[in-house]
């Protein structure tokens, strides 16, 4: 299993990135995608439907089936090491720039991004003009 990072500026082109190698790659490799988000106030739900209204009521693991997918809601933090699906071929990770063990792709909008961090790859990009792999 190959783990990919991918970390940057707000606006890089990151999502944008992640999309066109994922779309490309998915035909051929079982991939993960883990988001980091920096903030509690999200939703990946719909408001006032079941799931919904049973997660906000305080139920502990909240499972949404359909008949070709799964989703799961859990009121606990998880660690990336701890959800990593064996079964995935290749496991993306976006804004996590701390984790050590991936090959770290530096999406820049910002030049002075650079200089902070540790990566293996820069990626400039942009969500209108495309990107420029290094």
């Amino acid at each position: 299993m190959k783990v990919t990072s991918f970390f940057g500026s707000s606006s890089s082109g990151k999502t944008t990135i992640i999309e066109n190698v994922i779309k490309t790659l998915s035909s051929g490799y079982k991939i993960m995608y883990i988001k980091g988000i920096p903030h509690e106030n999200i939703s990946l739900d719909t408001e006032n439907k079941d799931t919904w209204r049973m997660e906000n009521t305080g139920a502990y693991i909240t499972y949404g089936l359909t008949p070709s997918r799964t989703y799961k809601m859990t009121r606990e933090k998880s660690y990336i090491d701890d959800i990593m699906d064996e079964n995935s071929d290749i496991v993306i990770i976006e804004s996590f720039k701390s984790y050590k063990n991936a090959i770290k792709f530096l999406v820049i909008g910002d030049e002075e991004y650079i200089k902070n961090y540790e990566y293996n790859y820069i990626i400039r990009a942009n969500n209108e003009t495309g990107y420029d792999f290094r």
